[in-house]
């Protein structure tokens, strides 16, 4: 009777994305893109790659990246690095340690690393009459990002736990170009953005979380022209608001798990409200095949927006895992394959998970 239960609501649960999808009004080009902060809301780790990016609710790994009261719940301590390659030329690469400090507490730290170490196709020129009178190619450049977090989470009751995060974040762009042919970059640095979060286990098969991300972060970037400094331009990074659910169940007798996350904007770079709630939705599922293999599948960045839609252009992933009993008893090979936003090239990822 349990059984047929989880199946019905998880049916209920599918339904309800769906016909959410159906109905959304999405832009061709991602709004919420263009907001502050950006670079670091999209997953990091091929396992939340792999279902979407909907694991906000119960992480497998990286929890201080992606909920941090869910370190309390750790039943060992767990390490992962991994990398990726992204369309465009774009690579990223990420590590994380979580563990429990028994009875009641979970602390851990995560890293991640976005950017392009090569640059090429800048040009500097000059105009009259809007015509270019001299243009010469620059040398390559690169941008780079770096984000760093330490979380910690409480068990205040059996089912329910609090936590949160405080992160150090550092972008750098090249803007300009100098006389001696190169380009100089523009950075910004943020230090002591909040992730609040709370999970409550409603059963052993759901897991429902609501959290707020990136509070307190600011963004003050530093230009300069020919060594000469122009004044900061400061800019909000909007919080996120996140709810999410995790829902286990069966299908063909084995376990299958189904998330669900949607990050809601209220805010944008500038600290003024939208006008309405903005919401990003995804989706996705992690079905275990056999003892060592777990398939994975999600649809990400399905937008909710106020916005004239113009077409439907959601991230389709998949993923798959692979324990490794040979190499170390809890080592698990994660690999995830995604479409960009724009359905013109793919990302990839692939990591490895060390518990002990």
């Amino acid at each position: 009777m349990e059984k047929s239960s989880w199946r019905n609501r998880g049916k209920i649960a599918v339904l309800s994305i769906v016909i959410a999808i159906l109905l959304c009004q999405s832009a061709s080009a991602s709004w919420n893109a263009g907001l502050p902060g950006a670079i670091f809301r999209m997953p990091a780790g091929a396992w939340a790659s792999g279902m979407g990016g909907a694991v906000s609710a119960d992480p497998n790994y990286m929890l201080s990246w992606y909920n941090p009261a869910q370190l309390p719940f750790l039943r060992e301590r767990r390490a992962s690095f991994g990398g990726g390659y992204r369309s465009l030329g774009r690579t990223e690469a990420w590590a994380s340690y979580d563990f429990r400090v028994p009875p009641r507490v979970g602390m851990g730290a995560s890293f991640v690393y976005r950017g392009d170490p090569s640059i090429s196709g800048f040009y500097d020129g000059y105009y009259s009459g809007g015509e270019v009178v001299e243009e010469r190619a620059l040398e390559s450049a690169a941008w780079t990002a770096f984000s760093a977090k330490i979380g910690v989470g409480y068990l205040a009751a059996r089912r329910l736990s609090f936590g949160g995060s405080v992160s150090i974040n550092y972008q750098s762009l090249p803007t300009t170009p100098t006389l001696e042919g190169a380009i100089e970059n523009s950075s910004a640095t943020s230090i002591g953005a909040v992730d609040i979060a709370a999970v409550y286990k409603a059963s052993p098969n759901l897991t429902l979380s609501a959290a707020i991300k990136n509070l307190m972060s600011h963004n003050a970037w530093q230009y300069s022209v020919y060594d000469e400094y122009a004044p900061a331009i400061d800019e909000t990074v909007p919080p996120v608001f996140v709810l999410s659910s995790s829902h286990k169940t069966a299908l063909l007798e084995r376990e299958l798990t189904w998330g669900a996350d949607a990050a809601i904007f209220l805010i944008d770079g500038e600290g003024r409200y939208l006008g309405g709630p903005e919401a990003v939705v995804a989706t996705g599922a992690a079905w275990k095949f056999s003892e060592i293999i777990t398939l994975r599948a999600g649809i990400a960045d399905v937008e909710l927006s106020s916005e004239t839609a113009e077409s439907f252009s959601p991230r389709i992933t998949l993923g798959f895992s692979y324990t490794l009993p040979k190499v170390c008893g809890g080592a698990v090979f994660n690999y995830a394959i995604m479409t960009d936003r724009i359905w013109a090239g793919v990302d990839q990822q692939l990591d490895v998970t060390v518990s002990f």
